[in-house]
Parts: C-alpha cells; sequence; structure tokens
C-alpha cells in the first residue's frame, strides 16, 4: 500500500502563527486581548440597544392596536345599551328604561372606584423611610 502526503493547512500554519506570537511582547498580547473584549463588549451593549428597541416599537404598536380596540370595544357596548334603553322605552317612558339601563353601571362604578381608592397607597416609601431612619439612627449611635 502506497502512503500518500496530505498537506493540512492548520497544522502547516500553527507553527509560523506560534512563532510569531513568541516574538510579541506579553504586554502587547494583553492589550490587544483587553481592546478585543472591549470591543465585543461594545458590540454586545449595541446589538442589545438595537433590540430593545426594536422590541419597544414592536410593544408601542401592539398598545395602540389594543388602544383602538378597546376604544371600538367601548363604542360598541355603548349602543347596545342604548338600543336596550330604547327597547324598553317601548313599554315605558324613556328615562326611565335609560335609568334601569344604566343603574347597574353606575352602581359597578362605584364599587370599583371604591375598591380602587382603597389600595392607593398613603404612606409613599414607607420602608426607604424606615430604612433610612435605621441607617441615621445607626449613624448617629457610631459617631457618639
Amino acid at each position: 500500500m502506497t502512503r500518500t502526503n496530505v498537506t493540512r493547512p492548520a497544522a502547516a500554519s500553527a507553527p509560523a502563527v506560534s512563532e510569531s506570537l513568541r516574538e510579541v511582547p506579553l504586554g502587547a498580547l494583553l492589550s490587544g486581548i483587553t481592546d478585543r473584549v472591549a470591543l465585543l463588549a461594545t458590540r454586545q451593549v449595541e446589538l442589545a440597544r438595537a433590540e430593545i428597541e426594536s422590541d419597544v416599537r414592536s410593544e408601542i404598536a401592539m398598545v395602540k392596536g389594543l388602544g383602538i380596540a378597546a376604544f371600538c370595544g367601548l363604542l360598541g357596548l355603548n349602543m347596545l345599551l342604548v338600543a336596550a334603553a330604547c327597547a324598553l322605552a317601548t313599554v315605558m317612558p324613556g328615562w326611565a328604561a335609560a335609568l334601569i339601563v344604566a343603574s347597574p353601571f353606575i352602581v359597578l362604578a362605584i364599587v370599583m372606584g371604591t375598591a380602587g381608592w382603597e389600595k392607593r397607597v398613603t404612606k409613599p416609601l414607607e420602608v426607604t423611610r424606615a430604612s433610612l431612619k435605621e441607617n441615621l439612627e445607626w449613624t448617629k449611635n457610631r459617631l457618639a
């Protein structure tokens, strides 16, 4: 069986590269590495920023679409309530029919408004204030 010489480009160039690297001072090698790491970090930040901007644009478009859909849904519900009031107006006075249709929504608005009002923040930054007060007391005791 005959052996053939197969040249491997990577193996052939490896000694040449290592010989040239041996001549480069350590400081220059470290400087080159830090420059490349800094460049890589900068590029990663740029990529993240571009991706965030793209995601934010998509989210804004989604919010616009949902806002328009909610507005149109509210208009449709309003028209359904007007239709219900008009239907009731055939058997009673119009003002009474409108009051009957509107009253459950007014009661719901009062209940939900009260529940929402109860959830308001009455003491803003309560934990932060307590922490700052504790740190101030600790500092006073340490300095005394």
